[in-house]
């Protein structure tokens, strides 16, 4: 065997240590240093671009703040962005495939060749002395240029980009939701620490007096001032009241710190909340129809809308399915170039137009009729059944709605007379008639009708959001991405303040059947 020449044995090293190498490769553990880095990065980031606290957050500024800074609705903003972006990609797949190619090959020798007659079913003999011939250089330079479309695949590709577009569509929509879910969420949170600051200013002194008077009965049963099972008795009622209160105080506690963190705030961040210590016990109004609402949510919540995307992208899937039964028609062209001295001509261009089909597609086509079919219905059910959720959700809303204005007004209520009776025991305390037990449980009952007061209240305002959300109405105009703080904030408060008022915006039967009659003529 003849020996390697130098450059083909420096290829086969090189090959070699390429296939070492790549053998090589051992999974790499994240130093701790790695991690320090990270977290120190990622930590700079959670704090970066965050508006400064510059006064007391009302329910307005929370708003902003969750839609500006929650870290969901910024992930399904740049899920949206993604889309979007994933729709300008698909579009090139409709144009033609353009491909520039350049070589260099070099051999150590010339390709010489020889040739002999073929007689009968064998090759002549080649003889002693044959006579080669040469048509190539030992080194050639070519390149080339050119542009294949295969007009199915464009066809696929259309329909795959219209598919994108739709899904680009429905990632706007699910932001949209995310915004509902996230302001719910919110203005539940908001409300909760409102009442948790209020509250707990008053729960930690109630504690201490209640402690001190055990104290104080403990002592008494130790000198005998009093029967055992007097004493006893007392001390039970005295702990029942220093349990409801720690549950209560439990449950309050991390209120603030939940509102934080859908602000996206670090949760032991300092801050004001605006209504603790002005609180306005404003009860929203609501006259539409139920008709009006109904018709409003079908037209506006973004799972419909998503739905019908939905089904959009279904046809468009049947579309490309029996598009890809038909034969492929390719169309190419090229400039195409090679510098050997043997051709006569260096440079050339080429066409072609090429064909397949494959045959068997012909008895593919029932079933995929059939599947097609199947997949369009199943799409129709789908957005059939969502349409009756959403109105069992705007039914249920109204309801509850109805229901929490009934039990503010009993909690309201209630609230005024325990702080009627707080102040008869107060003035006989003052008096010395009644015991130290008795004003520390009116003192209890007293906080806990204004505990169910704000609860009330909070339930109240939460079921007139969802009521809101159940219609699919927008609390922002579009484009909402591109604002600061203040405007976010007061868009929110322009926009609710109108809705607290009655003032909705929803799609009457005029609108309804005028849509339906211009839709009618572009068809």
């Amino acid at each position: 065997m003849a020996a390697l020449p130098t450059f083909g044995k420096t290829l086969l090293a090189v090959l070699v240590a390429a296939t070492v190498a790549g053998c090589s490769v051992t999974p790499n553990r994240l130093t701790d240093g790695d991690v320090m880095t990270s977290v120190n990065e990622n930590t700079a980031m959670l704090e970066k671009d965050l508006a400064p606290i510059t006064g007391p957050i009302d329910l307005n500024e929370a708003f902003a703040r969750t839609i500006k800074y929650n870290r969901d609705a910024r992930l399904k903003a740049f899920e949206a962005v993604v889309s979007q972006g994933q729709l300008a990609v698909d579009r090139f797949d409709m144009l033609p495939e353009l491909a520039a190619q350049a070589g260099y090959n070099r051999r150590n020798n010339y390709a010489a060749s020889a040739s002999v007659t073929f007689v009968g079913d064998e090759p002549s003999s080649l003889g002693s002395n044959p006579t080669y011939s040469v048509s190539s250089d030992k080194t050639t330079v070519s390149a080339s240029i050119g542009a294949t479309w295969d007009v199915l695949d464009f066809g696929l590709s259309y329909y795959r980009a219209k598919q994108q577009a739709d899904r680009f569509l429905i990632s706007k929509e699910r932001e949209r939701k995310v915004v509902h879910s996230i302001m719910e969420q919110s203005r539940r949170a908001y409300y909760r620490a409102v009442s948790a600051e209020r509250l707990l200013t008053k729960i930690n002194p109630l504690i201490a007096k209640a402690r001190g008077a055990l104290i104080d009965s403990a002592k008494i049963e130790q000198l005998r001032s009093q029967s055992p099972m007097e004493a006893l008795t007392y001390q039970r009622a005295l702990l029942e009241t220093l349990r409801t209160l720690q549950d209560i105080r439990k449950d309050l506690v991390p209120a603030k710190s939940e509102l934080a963190i859908l602000m996206g705030l670090n949760p032991a961040t300092e801050f004001e909340l605006a209504d603790v210590n002005n609180p306005s016990f404003t009860t929203p109004t609501l006259s539409l129809k139920m008709a009006d609402m109904e018709r409003t949510a079908l037209v506006l919540r973004p799972e419909l809308r998503e739905a019908q995307y939905q089904e959009r992208i279904t046809q468009e899937e049947v579309h490309s399915a029996f598009l890809s039964l038909f034969p492929s028609l390719s169309l190419s062209a090229g400039l195409n170039y090679n510098d050997s001295d043997y051709l006569r001509y260096n440079d050339w261009t080429s066409t072609g137009v090429g064909i397949n089909w494959n045959l068997m597609n012909v008895f593919r086509y029932g079933s995929i009729d059939k599947l097609n079919n199947l997949k369009v219905a199943a799409s129709k059910q789908k957005a059939l059944a969502m349409s009756m959720s959403v109105i069992s959700q705007v039914h249920i809303a109204n309801l509850q709605l109805s229901e929490a204005n009934d039990t503010y007004a009993l909690a309201d209520q209630y609230y005024d007379v325990a702080q009627r009776i707080k102040g008869q025991v107060d003035s006989s305390r003052a008096a010395q008639q009644t015991g130290e037990l008795a004003v520390i449980r009116e003192d209890l009952n007293a906080l806990l009708a204004e505990l169910r007061r704000d609860v009330a209240y909070a339930d109240l305002q939460n079921n007139f959001g969802k009521v809101l959300v159940s219609m699919g109405l927008d609390p922002l105009p579009e484009g909402f991405g591109g604002m600061n703080l203040d405007q976010l904030s007061n868009a929110f408060d322009t926009m609710f303040a109108r809705w607290e008022q009655g003032d909705i915006a929803y799609v009457s039967e005029d609108e309804m059947q005028a849509a339906l009659a211009a839709h009618t003529t572009e068809k």
